[in-house]
């Protein structure tokens, strides 16, 4: 590791607990506006170090995807298939096994969860993921 990058972690490293809440706020306030949507928060709102990303369940997960898409919002999609799907799968012999990974792959999508979001932005994310319903 370069000093420079040494540098830049040992400025930012003073901010990581600013981050954290900010990004715990982010999640909390998605997962209130959600809750009556057919949205599954998977984020836990209640431990502030788990806020990496803001992971939500939802059949139509492709739809919206590209609905955000078209509203310029990047919403992720981690695990587009599973091992089973993969040629080296096509032997499992119990592929009941992968029941629960195969349906998280098929509708979990991430909305972006930045710190640098303010909350303009993070209404607006809201209201579009809203306006898909």
């Amino acid at each position: 590791m370069s000093e420079q990058d040494c540098a830049q972690i040992l400025v930012r490293a003073k901010y990581i607990d600013e981050w954290q809440k900010r990004r715990s706020y982010i999640a909390k306030y998605w997962c209130d506006k959600f809750k009556n949507l057919p949205i599954n928060c998977l984020s836990d709102t209640k431990d502030p170090h788990a806020h990496q990303k803001f992971v939500m369940y939802l059949a139509d997960r492709n739809s919206l995807h590209t609905h955000l898409s078209a509203d310029g919002i990047d919403s992720k999609i981690h695990y587009e298939y599973v091992l089973g799907d993969l040629p080296i799968g096509k032997d499992l012999l119990k592929p009941d096994l992968l029941s629960n990974s195969v349906l998280l792959s098929r509708g979990v999508l991430s909305l972006p969860l930045y710190p640098e979001l303010n909350d303009i932005e993070v209404q607006y994310i809201a209201d579009k993921v809203k306006s898909f319903f």
